[in-house]
């Protein structure tokens, strides 16, 4: 989640303006507010997070981030994941994934990262629903490590594969540069697009 807030220099700005600067400022700062935040929201869907993940339905990061808009007595915006996804944050920020309660944290194997759709893991696929079927187990390999294995045949022991090892943690690397990416783009844009705004917003006032 990213918000954009110009409450402080608003209130700088104003202060060497005349009265009919003062009037359209905050008509200003809204539209630029919100033509900066959908700029930054074109380039992360666009180009940051297509860069920074494997992609597989384009459709889906686009249509879960929403801008919440500025307006003349909100001089405040907001990108957000309307879904409040937890892994976004993780993959901006990078860390350690525990798994919740004890137990152990289901890493997933590269046969199984393949199938993984823009919603992540099919249902089918995930831990408990394989562990509940009748060809899935937990085991471990010959080293002794805990996985989870799932049986190729109904009626036969083997093969095995495994579908997830199972951790204590796993290491998360921050790989989604989300902030620093929108952060660029704000720096670049946001004072054209002011300047744009704010004589416009005379101009129309004027007529």
């Amino acid at each position: 989640m990213m918000t954009m807030d110009v409450s402080s220099n608003y209130k700088k700005l104003s202060r060497s303006l005349d009265k009919l600067g003062k009037k359209q400022l905050p008509f200003a700062f809204s539209k630029t507010l919100n033509d900066t935040m959908f700029a930054v929201r074109k380039h992360v869907v666009e180009k940051t997070y297509p860069r920074s993940v494997q992609v597989r339905d384009r459709r889906f990061f686009s249509a879960i981030m929403r801008i919440d808009k500025s307006h003349k007595t909100r001089l405040t915006t907001t990108l957000r994941d309307i879904e409040g996804r937890d892994y976004l944050q993780v993959l901006t920020k990078g860390g350690i994934k525990r798994p919740r309660g004890g137990g152990h944290l289901a890493v997933p194997s590269e046969q199984v990262k393949t199938k993984r759709t823009g919603k992540g893991v099919p249902a089918r696929l995930r831990p408990r629903k394989i562990v509940a079927s009748p060809r899935g187990f937990v085991g471990k390999t010959r080293t002794g490590a805990p996985v989870i294995f799932e049986r190729k045949h109904l009626r036969k022991r083997y093969p095995l594969r495994v579908v997830y090892y199972l951790a204590n943690s796993g290491r998360i690397p921050k790989q989604f540069p989300f902030y620093k990416d929108a952060e660029r783009i704000t720096r670049a844009v946001s004072p054209k697009l002011f300047s744009r705004n704010f004589s416009h917003a005379i101009r129309t006032a004027r007529r």
